[in-house]
């Protein structure tokens, strides 16, 4: 069940919402766990973008390397 102040929006849609909203949710506690990155060092859209790109090519190429070199350590322990 969920629960919405919209009533202008069918039930579907309101479902819908949160479904991208639940995506969302998954996707920064993957930042948080995945790419450890606790705190934003900025609050701007473009700050915060750069910094999960940055994040995410890191762990990309850490993990290329670590497949590459057959590495049995997490790439977390690499970094």
């Amino acid at each position: 069940m969920f629960l919405t102040n919209n009533f202008t929006l069918p039930a579907l849609t309101i479902a819908e919402l949160y479904c991208c909203r639940w995506q969302v949710e998954l996707f920064f506690k993957l930042t948080k766990k995945d790419f450890h990155i606790k705190v934003f060092f900025g609050t701007s859209e473009n700050a915060v973008k750069s910094q999960i790109w940055i994040a995410i090519s890191t762990y990309i190429l850490v993990a290329i390397l670590k497949k590459r070199m057959n590495i049995d350590a997490s790439p977390y322990t690499l970094l």
